[in-house]
């Protein structure tokens, strides 16, 4: 693993006085911590995670525990849907467990994070802290119940959060009606669930190249090339352009399309794993039904665009997706052969 380590530092140039920590809670593992908690708090010198540094939560078996996030982080996992069950996608990363996360809550010393690669049991909580939530948040190639952008004790609703960058997550829900989201993207994830970004106050929002199953609700929002199931939506103040439904309400022109099924628009899951049977058949309408945009006319949905979504979520880094060692060696021996496969998934 310290090849992976080291390649990790080239790729991320601009934390140059940054620090790369490794999390693991599986036993006979040395570590730098065993919970990604323990190491945000972490005061024993030579061991201090301070802002911009990385830390990287290794699979298990085991969800680490829940996490306050007041500091600028980089969290990196393994993925999700990995082995070879039909359900999930082979050959992606020796590894196959996830980087299994309970919960993180995020307050404004967080802000600035990103997030890439995690499996959580639960989600992410916008944490309201005396002043604002988080902004300029980051998540990216992750699995989570939900998104949940109000959350504060004592409850204290419409606090503004802005620059929240959602793309290429397997989600089920988002909730945002009690908060003011100026510029948020939410780009090429696939949802079980519903988008609720309906707050009067919000501003610039962007909702593009989705698979959304549950209902939507917007507000102040540009809506574009999604695929939705779901028979009751809100769209208020929202551009609502070159969509696809499975129902009848979408706004008629701009390139929407209501009425198809979903037969028609997805592969299904038959010899697919969860999140490959949202990818587009040959022959789905679909298919070049986006907006064009700059000259280029992009698919709909979570896999359309120059930037797709990535299955399993595999981090944008090298991962070692084969190994091989042998199982015994003569005592004699100065030598043993290993073979490594590595992607570098950008």
């Amino acid at each position: 693993m310290k090849k992976i380590f080291l390649s990790l530092i080239l790729i991320i140039p601009f934390f140059a006085n940054a620090t790369i920590w490794r999390i693991s809670n599986r036993p006979g593992v040395i570590a730098d911590f065993t919970q990604i908690e323990a190491a945000l708090n972490s005061t024993t010198i030579g061991k201090i995670v301070n802002n911009d540094d990385t830390l990287h939560v290794e699979p298990t078996n085991v969800a680490y525990s829940g996490a306050d996030i007041d500091k600028r982080v980089v969290i990196i996992g393994n993925g999700y849907f990995l082995g070879a069950m039909a359900s999930k996608n082979n050959g992606l990363q020796f590894d196959t467990l996830s980087s299994l996360c309970s919960y993180f809550y995020i307050d404004s010393l967080g802000s600035g994070s990103t997030f890439i690669g995690l499996e959580f049991n639960d989600g992410l909580y916008n944490k309201y802290n005396g002043n604002n939530g988080a902004d300029n948040i980051t998540v990216t190639r992750c699995k989570l119940n939900q998104i949940y952008f109000t959350y504060a004790l004592p409850a204290i609703n419409n606090f503004i959060t802005s620059g929240w960058n959602i793309n290429k997550c397997y989600v089920s829900n988002v909730y945002a009606q009690d908060t003011k989201m100026h510029n948020l993207i939410f780009t090429n994830n696939i949802m079980t669930g519903g988008l609720d970004i309906s707050n009067n106050s919000n501003l610039n929002c962007l909702v593009r190249n989705n698979v959304i199953r549950g209902a939507v609700e917007t507000y102040n929002t540009y809506f574009s090339n999604n695929l939705l199931y779901f028979s009751t939506s809100s769209f208020v103040n929202t551009t609502v352009k070159n969509n696809l439904t499975t129902g009848n309400y979408l706004p008629s022109g701009n390139g929407n399309l209501n009425n198809q099924s979903d037969a028609s628009v997805f592969v299904g899951i038959t010899g697919n794993s969860m999140d490959g049977q949202w990818q587009l058949k040959a022959t789905s309408p679909a298919i070049g039904a986006g907006e064009t945009i700059g000259g280029v006319t992009p698919d709909c949905g979570a896999y359309g665009t120059a930037d797709p979504y990535r299955k399993s979520g595999i981090p944008n880094v090298p991962t070692i997706y084969s190994l091989s060692v042998p199982g015994s060696i003569p005592s004699t021996a100065t030598t043993m052969p290993i073979t490594i496969s590595t992607r570098s998934n950008n």
